[in-house]
């Protein structure tokens, strides 16, 4: 598998990671029913000969722009041509004169019409489908897609590929909680998401496994770096203090247990190994990687 393939594998980086899900699709859905009200009513309308409220399109004004600031960076292209559309079809509307060609402009009208509505459902059953492989608190890809993911790259390494997997689990979390509250806590798992995920290749797989711990997929890495660049992760994490509600920043720190994927042994078996291999570094100081074969 090339590099760019692997990108697209792993496609959580640019669709998924780091952004608050709910809000977008809550906000497409809103969208998608203010523009099917508006245009059966001017439909209704427009057969009666009476003008349409200016209600109706303040509506779908309203649904469109109010969310501008907060849509995901990885859908404002999309959310812009749904605004260009939706614009578009408003303009041809107000400049409909039906005296000229009335069944060519009307067709022209309603077919950008149906071409809109069909985007906007596309795009809804395309999130929704995503955010079932997406971990919720922090939008990275969850414990279901990575099977599908590691199975995958497994495959690869079948055929004469390597790469390595390494298991995270936040340092001393449980007594964490207990101080400051599950609220922080759920504050910190965010912020860990966001440093862990700029400090991967654009090709790496990244995924909440459960509670505190994660798993990372290392495609394509030679053995000499897989200890390197778990080392780099726990001293990225390290670094600065994590943010709290109510409380000064702290420092967090994470553990790390690493391994290869091997032909053909099954990778619930190597995720073993890298569970070990963790086990290995919390018990010799925490804040650190171990590598087992």
């Amino acid at each position: 598998m090339t590099a760019q393939s692997q990108t697209e594998t792993y496609a959580h980086q640019n669709d998924a990671s780091q952004v608050d899900t709910s809000p977008y699709l809550a906000d497409l859905v809103n969208f998608y029913e203010a523009w099917k009200s508006f245009w059966q009513l001017w439909l209704r309308e427009h057969l009666q000969g009476r003008p349409l409220p200016r209600q109706a399109e303040q509506d779908v004004l309203q649904s469109l722009h109010t969310p501008e600031s907060r849509i995901p960076e990885a859908r404002r292209v999309f959310w812009q041509d749904l605004q260009k559309s939706y614009h578009n079809i408003l303009q041809r509307l107000q400049d409909l004169n039906f005296n000229e060609e009335p069944a060519n402009n009307l067709f022209a009208v309603m077919n950008a019409a149906e071409a809109l509505e069909r985007q906007c459902f596309d795009e809804i059953v395309a999130f929704s489908r995503n955010l079932g492989e997406v971990d919720p608190l922090t939008g990275l890809l969850n414990r279901r897609r990575m099977e599908e993911d590691l199975c995958r790259e497994q495959a690869l390494v079948d055929r004469g590929a390597s790469a390595f997997i390494a298991m995270l689990d936040v340092d001393h979390f449980k007594s964490f909680n207990d101080r400051f509250g599950h609220l922080n806590g759920d504050l910190v798992l965010k912020e860990l998401s966001r440093r862990l995920y700029s400090a991967l290749r654009p090709y790496d797989g990244l995924y909440r496994y459960g509670g505190e711990e994660f798993l990372t997929i290392f495609p394509q890495m030679h053995k000499s770096c897989a200890l390197l660049t778990a080392q780099r992760l726990c001293q990225k994490i390290a670094s600065a203090p994590f943010p709290l509600e109510q409380h000064a920043p702290v420092q967090v720190t994470i553990s790390i247990g690493i391994t290869s994927l091997l032909p053909n042994v099954p990778s619930h078996e190597r995720i073993a190994i890298a569970d070990a291999a963790l086990y290995q570094a919390k018990h010799e100081g925490r804040n650190q990687a171990r590598l087992l074969p």
